[in-house]
């Protein structure tokens, strides 16, 4: 786009990365300037961070907010009192923050655009971090096809494509760009649409971000996360350093175990089905158990108790066991990893109110409510009795 005083810098000149600005206004804490340097946040994107520089006095801005009568810089409250109005200042931009985002939101124009155009797979909400992108999608996607998405987007941008940034009236957007654009339809005066590449397979999207000017800028694009609906992706150095230590995690499960690659996947999923009937066999145990919990409970100062000890128990199976559990009991287990776990069904015993006072005897860490509490009893001896010494002396 060529550079024209109507638009902001941050549109017009987006590698810029200082200017000399007037300032036009002052109110408490905030300054408005004559020139639009920095990027006010939008679209998923965070603002820029930045300086204002001023008799040889470094102002660092905590804020930038776009509001109906232009852009607002907020400096500390104890340096608004150098600055005065209709002095002129320097306005430096954090640089290296700037052109992480101009990347971070160009890469996830190209990921929606390949997601879209391979998969029909909408992108319904997109957030950026310095080489991070966070993008929550139309539908749960298979990691056959994500890895099929970056395969693609790595290859356009190692071939390179021009970014363009490009406005129009109203009238010329909704002739020539609204039916091609996609995501979001515009009902500004003036739009701002960002172009991706030339010909056949274009993407274009209206957006008020800032960009970079060629495809070939991002090093590459790499899968953090994926869970439902929510695709993490990382950029460049972090996505590389990433990569590198998940591959020096399996080169290390690959040499513990012996087995290499596809047969290392294999040993870990049959543990992993192994470990799912075992704890699903547990719960169900658990929930026979608790089925008949009065025969293995006891009376402590007329309170129905009962004290198990069950190692290969964890909270999620206590949890779901404890809808088999009849009214007025206190059921404590000590489980899993040390963790000592409160059930009450009887409204005259806190499960919270008798895990506090184990922690008051012990200095141990835990909490919960008043229907379900848990401790962690790693080193302490005799837990169970412990409880039962506790309960005692209520």
């Amino acid at each position: 786009m060529e550079q024209n005083d109507s638009y902001p810098i941050y549109w017009s000149a987006p590698y810029q990365k200082e200017a000399i600005a007037r300032i036009t206004e002052i109110k408490k804490d905030e300054i408005k300037v004559n020139q639009t340097l920095f990027y006010p946040s939008g679209g998923g994107q965070l603002a820029d961070k930045g300086i204002i520089v001023y008799q040889q006095q470094e102002i660092e801005i905590v804020e930038i907010e776009k509001k109906e009568d232009g852009n607002w810089l907020k400096v500390r409250s104890d340096k608004i009192s150098l600055l005065a109005e209709g002095e002129e200042v320097l306005l430096k931009l954090d640089w290296d923050r700037r052109y992480s985002f101009m990347k971070s939101h160009t890469a996830q124009h190209l990921v929606s655009h390949v997601l879209e155009h391979l998969f029909d797979v909408e992108t319904l909400k997109a957030n950026f971090e310095e080489d991070k992108i966070d993008i929550e999608i139309s539908r749960k996607m298979s990691q056959e096809e994500i890895l099929e998405v970056l395969k693609k987007v790595n290859r356009l941008i190692d071939e390179g494509a021009e970014v363009k940034s490009i406005m129009v009236n109203k009238d010329a957007y909704k002739n020539k760009y609204r039916d091609v654009a996609r995501g979001k339809i515009s009902d500004e005066e003036v739009v701002r649409l960002i172009q991706l590449g030339d010909g056949e397979g274009f993407d274009i999207t209206c957006c008020g971000g800032v960009h970079i000017t060629n495809l070939s800028e991002i090093k590459g694009v790499f899968l953090d996360t994926f869970k439902g609906d929510s695709l993490k992706f990382l950029l460049d150095a972090e996505g590389i350093d990433t990569a590198n230590n998940q591959r020096a995690l399996m080169l290390n499960l690959e040499e513990l175990t012996e087995k290499r690659g596809n047969k290392l996947v294999d040993m870990l999923t049959n543990k992993m089905n192994e470990n799912q009937v075992l704890q699903e066999g547990n719960l169900n145990l658990l929930k026979m158990l608790f089925s008949k919990i009065s025969n293995w409970s006891q009376k402590i100062n007329g309170m129905n108790i009962a004290l198990l000890h069950l190692p290969e128990i964890d909270r999620q199976a206590l949890q779901s066991a404890a809808r088999e559990l009849e009214k007025g009991f206190l059921i404590v287990v000590l489980g899993r990893n040390d963790i000592l776990y409160f059930i009450s069904t009887d409204e005259t015993i806190m499960a919270n109110d008798i895990n506090a006072k184990i922690i008051e005897r012990t200095s141990a860490k835990g909490g919960g409510n008043k229907g379900f509490a848990q401790v962690n009893v790693k080193n302490i001896e005799e837990p169970l009795a412990l409880v039962q010494e506790v309960l005692s002396a209520i």
